[in-house]
């Protein structure tokens, strides 16, 4: 593909997984028809299972091509409660009245 000019290929951007995963349901989504229609079901049910096996595979395939690491996860129930009782500790530690004797 060239622009306007013809002088210098233009670069097209890289799909998403999401566009991927559209495009690959829709192959997937033609293969199950065709193959639902071979093993002799109704064209009715072809067309419906192929569409949920196409909306199936490409969410899958978008799933599984996904890159993205999220910025920051939020913190699970058992580290909040572990980082509380650490705090606790340190505090009973720091406190002058809790110290052991001796």
């Amino acid at each position: 593909m060239q622009d306007k000019k013809g002088t210098a290929p233009v670069k097209k951007p890289p799909k998403t997984p999401k566009e991927k995963g559209i495009s690959f349901g829709v192959r997937m989504w033609i293969f199950f028809m065709v193959m639902f229609g071979l093993l002799g079901y109704s064209t009715t049910l072809s067309i419906l299972f192929g569409v949920v096996g196409g909306v199936a595979a490409g969410f899958i395939y978008a799933w599984w091509h996904i890159t993205d690491i999220p910025e920051k996860t939020p913190g699970s129930d058992a580290q909040k409660t572990l980082a509380y009782v650490t705090e606790q500790q340190s505090k009973i530690k720091d406190n002058s009245k809790f110290k052991r004797k001796k």
